[in-house]
């Protein structure tokens, strides 16, 4: 049986090339689809996979509920909630909390930027990251300690093997010499825990804000549970555990007030959860859309799918032309089952080479595809090969079942009897038309959703921020909090050639610095809202520009413009400092307009607050965000470890970041940093959308381009039926142009059915994906249109030579085919 379908393929190979070559391509082209796409949802739903427990590893979540705001959920929680953690719930095996900030690692003349993590000497109980050299039972036991990424000790030793090597750390101003007690394994798998380097915190850490107030945090609390009814346990008791620790006087600076829960809660992620549930946590920009994931993974299928029913629409479009073989094999002997088995077999076996070309497809395009999407995709033998096998056999199967039973099915006697092919009458050419219609109808809908994908990623590319984006420069973060370096930093980049105004701010573009505070207008009847403050100096309306709406922005001749530093603020009782409001501020607050907000006093505590001007809002988050309520004030203090900000012109970009950087190294030279545009900073908000609509761009045109071979194969089997038909018609008056639009409009009819299929379905896909964001596009009928014009040209172009050689042909010749 084997050898006889081999011998029938490389004889239909000899007498209809076309036919094997469009469907092997088709079945190629859809498995390879179907191969990368599992390949990067089975990434994406690994993250922290390899991480021993992961599913019993819990991150703590705080969520804000301040009237005025709608309720944010994110992943840092006050560090104060830690020590009561384990005495209120004895389900936690262990616990460790975690923060990330900017080292500075230096080992003689070789120093690199290392994103730290500060941890507690329990942090390897709870995510028990493997180590390459070490022992985790002990690597953190020294307050001295640190552990790296094996990628940052060979950048800094020039090997793994580092053991008791001791290097010097900057931190904040804070120098101080560390060793080497243990190096990170290269990760088995993507995780989203993936520090440079792993240190106990500093004994000065502890003081900080986020360790002895319930309203300030800048880091994680890990659990370790050892059961999901644990977990259960502890969340149903987070509320109690809120008002029972977090509960105080409405004046108590280091509480929540005296109903913490109706402002402030708790809740549990599992370490396997967050690469998916961050997407809803402010600043989670590094989440996936899991519903994305899904829609790749149907994406996926469908293209085998279309690819089946293009390999089925080829088979039984051609199954008239085997008939007379099957009729005269049948009257030689052979049974219909032993038919039937030859043209299963003859579809595995086509599907087999598809096969072979979908691997070869995915291996020269993994590599791209892991470029295109930023992650570390590569080609997992151990589960693409058995996992091919299974698709080859259940598509050969699913392609040959169907036309298997058509062609065995043949009566002899009608066939050989018959002066024309059979064409299996109304019947098949409905099923025909219905396979090109699902292909097409599915191909539509990829391209709609592609088209309005990319709409979204570029209109969050190039939405209007509410300030003057093009020509500023932004470094990282100035790492102290001496008022005489930041006014010499500020000094020395205002003096450098093409720069036309620098400033000092806490807030900037794409930063998780936030603070924030209670405010609420003078009067009866006022409910405080919870509003994000930033503090700026020097020429910061000149360098960002923002938009005012009302009022004045600063001026150094205004006293009560001068506002005191992040420490002194709460501490002025009594006192009056002028700010400046954005728009979601003004209305948040009840003002009906921006000039009806100036000259009002604001009380936060027992300072008061005049508002002098009103700004437009100031775009510094994700697309998928509120824009938060803002109050702005001036000052003259030293700031919270501000960010430089710079507008240069008539300099290249490139030029003038070598100058900044020059003046940068004098004030800093243990803190080197980097200045970033606008855009750059502001990337990682839409290059997940952008990356999204380039996977669906080509997957969308794999899908059209399978569809029209199928409708290619209709039309050459429709061109060999008909031209008896066309030969009448033609005898009878009908010129080329009626036979042309004849052929096309039968054609094109199908397509143009599935068109509108397709769009309801993707009307509603995009209108929930859409929904996700806080600021985004409006879908248009004119997405539709193009995507419908688009697709009937492309079908008519693909059926255009089919129906123009048939429409040109001579009667004479047309009569005598059949």
């Amino acid at each position: 049986m084997l050898f006889a379908i081999l011998r029938s393929i490389l004889r239909q190979a000899r007498r209809q090339p076309l036919y094997l070559a469009l469907n092997v391509l088709g079945l190629g082209l859809g498995m390879a689809v179907c191969l990368v796409l599992t390949l990067q949802v089975r990434y994406e739903y690994s993250f922290n996979a390899t991480i021993p427990d992961a599913a019993h590893v819990l991150r703590l979540d705080s969520h804000l509920m301040f009237p005025g705001s709608a309720p944010q959920e994110y992943a840092d929680v006050p560090f104060i909630a830690f020590p009561f953690l384990r005495t209120d719930f004895p389900q936690i095996v262990d616990a460790t909390r975690y923060e990330t900030e900017d080292y500075q690692l230096h080992n003689g003349d070789r120093s690199i930027s290392a994103d730290a993590a500060m941890v507690d000497p329990s942090f390897f109980n709870v995510i028990a990251l493997p180590l390459e050299h070490g022992d985790a039972r002990s690597a953190l036991s020294r307050p001295d300690a640190i552990v790296l990424s094996p990628e940052t000790a060979q950048a800094l030793f020039g090997t793994t093997d580092v053991l008791g090597r001791t290097l010097t750390t900057d931190h904040e101003g804070h120098r101080s010499s560390q060793t080497v007690t243990g190096v990170l394994a290269r990760a088995a798998g993507p995780v989203t825990i993936a520090p440079d380097a792993i240190t106990p915190f500093p004994s000065d850490e502890m003081q900080k804000p986020q360790f002895t107030r319930w309203g300030s945090s800048s880091g994680n609390i890990f659990l370790h549970v050892r059961s999901e009814a644990d977990r259960t346990a502890i969340a149903r008791n987070l509320t109690r555990f809120v008002i029972d620790h977090a509960s105080g006087t409405a004046n108590d600076d280091s509480s929540e007030g005296v109903h913490p829960e109706r402002r402030f809660a708790l809740s549990l992620v599992s370490l396997r959860e967050t690469h998916f549930s961050d997407l809803h946590v402010v600043a989670g920009d590094d989440a996936t859309d899991r519903s994305v994931v899904n829609i790749l993974a149907l994406i996926g299928a469908l293209a085998l799918l279309l690819a089946v029913l293009n390999a089925i629409n080829l088979a039984t479009a051609r199954s008239g032309l085997r008939a007379r073989e099957v009729a005269i094999r049948k009257t030689l002997g052979a049974t219909r089952k032993a038919l039937f088995a030859q043209f299963v077999g003859e579809a595995i076996a086509s599907t087999a080479i598809g096969g072979a070309l979908a691997l070869a497809l995915c291996e020269i395009t993994l590599p791209f595809t892991a470029a295109l999407t930023g992650t570390t995709l590569h080609m997992d033998y151990g589960f693409t090969l058995p996992f091919l096998l299974v698709v080859v056999l259940l598509t050969g199967l699913a392609c040959g079942i169907y036309p298997a039973l058509v062609l065995s099915s043949y009566q002899p006697a009608h066939v050989l009897a018959a002066t024309r092919m059979p064409s299996g009458g109304r019947g098949a050419a409905r099923l025909r038309n219905g396979l090109v219609i699902v292909q097409f109808a599915f191909a539509v809908a990829f391209a709609i959703c592609t088209l309005v994908v990319n709409r979204q990623a570029h209109f969050m590319q190039s939405q209007d921020l509410g300030f003057a984006r093009d020509g500023i420069l932004i470094s990282s973060d100035i790492m102290t909090s001496d008022i005489g370096k930041q006014r010499a930093i500020l000094e020395a980049l205002r003096h450098t050639p093409g720069v036309v105004s620098a400033s000092l701010s806490e807030l900037t573009p794409n930063i998780d610095n936030r603070h924030r505070f209670n405010v609420m207008p003078v009067g009866p009847h006022h409910e405080d809202i919870h509003v994000l403050g930033d503090t700026v100096v020097g020429d910061y309306a000149t360098t960002y520009r923002p938009r005012m709406l009302a009022g004045r922005w600063f001026d150094s001749s205004h006293g009560e413009d001068d506002s005191p530093g992040d420490e002194a603020f709460h501490k002025s009782s009594g006192k009056t400092w002028n700010v400046v409001l954005n728009r979601t501020a003004v209305s948040r607050l009840g003002f009906a307009s921006p000039e009806s907000a100036i000259g009002t006093p604001l009380k936060s505590g027992p300072v008061t607050l005049r508002v002098i001007g009103v700004m437009e809002d100031m775009r510094f988050v994700s697309a998928r965000d509120d824009v938060s309520p803002q109050i702005t004030f001036n000052s003259t203090a030293a700031l919270d470890y501000p960010h430089a900000s710079v507008r240069f012109s008539g300099v290249p970009e490139n030029i003038m970041k070598t100058r900044l950087k020059s003046a940068w190294d004098p004030v800093f030279p243990d803190d080197p940093t980097s200045f970033r545009t606008v855009q750059d900073r502001m990337s990682t908000f839409y290059i997940t959308e952008q990356r999204r609509g380039w996977m669906f761009s080509i997957a969308s045109g794999i899908a059209i381009f399978i569809a029209c071979l199928g409708l290619y194969g209709l039309a050459s089997f429709t061109a060999l039926r008909r031209t008896h038909e066309v030969g009448i018609r033609k005898a009878l008056g009908a010129t080329t142009h009626n036979v042309l639009t004849l052929m096309l409009g039968d054609f094109l009819r199908p397509v143009l059915l599935a068109c509108v299929m397709a769009a309801f379905p993707a009307l509603f896909v995009m209108r929930s994906w859409l929904s996700g964001f806080h600021q985004r596009i409006a879908l248009s009928s004119l997405d539709f249109a193009v995507v419908v014009l688009v697709t009937l040209l492309i079908a008519a172009l693909t059926v255009l030579g089919q129906t123009l050689r048939l429409a040109r042909a001579e009667p004479a010749r047309a009569l005598r085919a059949e």
